[in-house]
């Protein structure tokens, strides 16, 4: 097993693995992708432009957003893990895709914007068959999956791969509970990538999806009324759902608006009654890498980037059980960083250094030792932390109690070349005094 599968395959391992667990919880969550600037094939004018409407749209309406704009195969990979991630037990997972999509022997490939295929058996290397991204909402639990396709624009693929091939995208069923699949346009027809800044399908569905009182399937039937009126009658979105309930993105009368997705911003104070984070920035604008000395450093290639995880101090092993850095970015709840010095850990230090400057629009954190809820509970987490980057700006953050993972985002990606993490304060464990982070990773704007 080779190639872009073999990298899927791993992800949806890990995706498999954590889901296994209680750990990752979210109300609703999103997989944004728009890709169009393709590299071996006909590029696309509005993908990126669409994957963002429905991206601050959705984010808008409290969804956490995992966003891929002209992703390659390592984009899809780690994006579809983070959206496994989040998705664990959600009340809604949601997945936009837009971009070519290719139908080859009744399968559906979303293709990646470096994907090379020069024959049909390249596909499984080089592209993202449909139904895994179904399955992977399958394995979720989430209580409602919804799926939009805007990807029938044309066919890329070269003339001698015509054998097998149609045009369009093959049907998909809705074979899950809570499941919904849109298109936008019948299965085996073509759908047009719109005269304007985005397509009609997407054009249609952002200005109608946050109507009060629209339920979702009536949503999707004003949005095949749009769609088919403003082609000419040319294309006709189509549906295929399973759902349970009702849902409405916009909320009901008497409910109150939307609750706007819950995002840490590091460049903005916060409002009302919430704890004010300070900014400051020093001189020069460039930091040197602090140097620990201690010896607690791991390396590993991450997000395009050699990086270099350290930690000011490790606890020693116990029971065959290892508490370095190297348990930050390995995707896996069992295992944790565990400072190692007397007392609760208040002024222990972790850095991740980067091989290079780069665009770093924020991280993902996994507080505590998040193996279980008991292990979790008995050892101490952090409840107030100061991030420092390598530009010379620095913030108190704090953060929440809880085992899932959290996003913390910049209001802009900041051009970096480490940063660095210090426990202030902590949420004391009822057993033990020593503090722990399970997943400490950062999140690059520049993949």
């Amino acid at each position: 097993m080779t190639g872009f599968l073999k990298l899927l395959s791993g992800g949806m391992c890990l995706a498999v693995c954590l889901l296994a667990g209680s750990a990752f919880a979210a109300g609703k969550t999103a997989l944004v992708i728009g890709n169009g600037a393709y590299q071996t094939m006909p590029s696309l004018r509005n993908p990126a432009n669409d994957a963002t409407l429905i991206a601050n749209k959705l984010a808008g309406l409290g969804f956490e957003v995992v966003r891929i704009i002209d992703g390659d195969r390592r984009a899809f990979r780690e994006g579809l893990t983070r959206f496994g991630r989040q998705s664990e037990g959600a009340e809604v997972a949601l997945v936009f895709y837009a971009g070519h999509g290719v139908q080859v022997n009744g399968q559906n490939w979303l293709l990646p914007v470096d994907a090379e295929i020069a024959a049909s058996t390249d596909l499984p290397a080089q592209a993202l068959k449909a139904n895994d991204l179904l399955e992977i909402m399958d394995i979720s639990g989430a209580r409602l999956k919804l799926v939009f396709f805007d990807a029938c624009r044309n066919n890329p693929l070269p003339r001698s791969l015509s054998r097998g091939a149609a045009n369009g995208l093959a049907r998909l069923e809705a074979n899950a509970a809570g499941m919904m699949i849109a298109f936008a346009t019948s299965p085996g027809d073509v759908a047009l990538d719109g005269s304007g800044n985005n397509s009609p399908f997407t054009e249609a569905l952002a200005r109608l999806i946050d109507t009060p009182d629209l339920e979702v399937r009536h949503l999707m039937g004003k949005v095949r009324e749009s769609v088919y009126s403003s082609t000419g009658e040319r294309q006709l979105p189509w549906l295929n759902e399973a759902l349970i309930g009702e849902f409405y993105f916009g909320g009901r009368t008497g409910d109150g608006p939307p609750v706007a997705a819950k995002v840490q911003d590091l460049h903005q104070q916060p409002t009302g009654d919430a704890d004010q984070i300070t900014l400051s920035r020093t001189e020069p604008r460039q930091q040197p890498v602090p140097n620990y000395g201690g010896g607690f450093c791991q390396s590993a290639s991450v997000s395009g980037s050699r990086l270099q995880f350290c930690a000011s101090s490790v606890l020693d092993p116990q029971l065959g059980n290892r508490y370095g850095p190297g348990n930050l970015f390995d995707g896996k709840l069992s295992t944790a960083w565990v400072e190692g010095v007397a007392g609760n850990g208040a002024g222990q230090k972790l850095l991740i250094a980067f091989d290079r400057p780069r665009l770093l629009s924020g991280f993902d954190l996994v507080n505590g030792y998040a193996k279980n809820r008991d292990i979790y509970a008995k050892n101490a987490r952090v409840r107030s932390a100061v991030l420092r980057l390598s530009d010379g700006s620095s913030q108190r953050l704090d953060l929440p109690d809880t085992m899932r993972s959290n996003r913390f985002s910049f209001g802009a990606p900041l051009e970096v070349t480490w940063m660095e993490l210090e426990i202030d304060s902590v949420f004391p464990g009822s057993k033990y005094a020593d503090t722990a982070i399970s997943e400490f990773v950062p999140v690059f704007a520049d993949w």
